[in-house]
């Protein structure tokens, strides 16, 4: 079955577990780094929010075990877990007293993202690009968010620099910034590895004393903006009594890694690049740059290695 075909029949089988004015769609979504994916949303009667379900994972699947009753079924359990019950008022986005407190920034590839940013308020950073997004209020959904658009500032008669003063207000206070070593991030997840292999792990972990720290903010959400926070950097390298080099390892954490105990640096930027081309999902890929935060200058740069 194409893909084509797979998109139509899916459509059809899944009326069939719905009422007649139910509406079931497949349009396409631009993400971050020039991807598009194909979204299925289904409408029920009375409802005006949707989880939106990314198919191109799920004919990965059919491609690999041509079972495609397994692939709606999934579908089908996916959405159930997720609809709402209710509707929620998007009026609040009207209204610009509404949505000043909840305006923030996020960064995103400055190249990558040429064309959207064509569209969209923005400041340059380095190689990257702040960018404005809403936090949406009381939704069924975590992180909701709706991401400003030049249309936006005529309709709320603002400039990017009203919105960049906003931010910059809004989301230390939103999105608080957490440090963690690594070894504390990796922790919790041993649970998921046998009785008899968790002590042998910790007792790893601790003798490495990893000096890699995760920077990211409270939600875990777009939590790489937290290198603009004013005093995050600042403070982390004050405790480390060190300069930072800072390693993007997605859209929503940063790596830091105290200057004195990083080793050979020309072999960071590969680090990166072979993570992002391994482990990071394409769409959540920042940059493949590395960055140098200066303590006593308190200034962050591109790194030269």
């Amino acid at each position: 079955m194409t893909y084509e075909l797979f998109k139509q029949q899916l459509v059809e089988n899944l009326r069939t577990f719905f009422s007649a004015d139910t509406q079931i769609s497949i349009q396409q979504f631009p993400h971050n780094n020039r991807l598009v994916l194909d979204g299925l949303t289904i409408l029920e009667p009375g409802i005006n929010i949707s989880p939106t379900i990314y198919l191109n994972h799920y004919f990965e699947q059919y491609c690999k075990h041509s079972d495609f009753s397994a692939v709606q079924q999934q579908i089908l359990q996916y959405y159930h877990q997720h609809c709402p019950l209710n509707s929620i008022d998007t009026t609040f986005f009207t209204c610009f007293d509404q949505v000043s407190p909840r305006i923030v920034y996020k960064l995103i590839h400055y190249e990558k993202n040429r064309e959207l940013l064509n569209e969209i308020p923005h400041f340059p950073y380095l190689d990257l690009a702040i960018v404005f997004y809403c936090l949406v209020p009381e939704t069924p959904y975590e992180n909701a968010s709706i991401l400003i658009y030049n249309h936006h500032l005529l309709y709320w008669n603002i400039s990017a620099d009203d919105l960049l003063q906003l931010a910059r207000k809004n989301t230390p206070f939103l999105l608080p910034w957490r440090c963690s070593s690594l070894a504390e991030v990796i922790f919790p997840a041993l649970s998921f590895f046998p009785d008899y292999r968790q002590p042998i792990s910790q007792t790893v972990l601790k003798e490495e004393s990893i000096p890699m720290f995760v920077l990211t903010n409270s939600q875990q959400y777009f939590g790489a903006a937290c290198i603009l926070y004013p005093q995050a950097l600042s403070e982390i390298s004050r405790n480390l009594r060190d300069d930072l080099y800072i390693l993007p390892s997605s859209i929503h954490e940063v790596i830091l890694i105290p200057v004195s105990l990083a080793g050979n640096p020309l072999e960071l930027s590969q680090i990166v690049q072979e993570v992002n081309l391994t482990e990071v999902a394409p769409d959540e890929v920042l940059s493949d740059s590395v960055y140098y935060y200066q303590k006593e200058e308190e200034h962050l740069i591109l790194s030269q290695t």
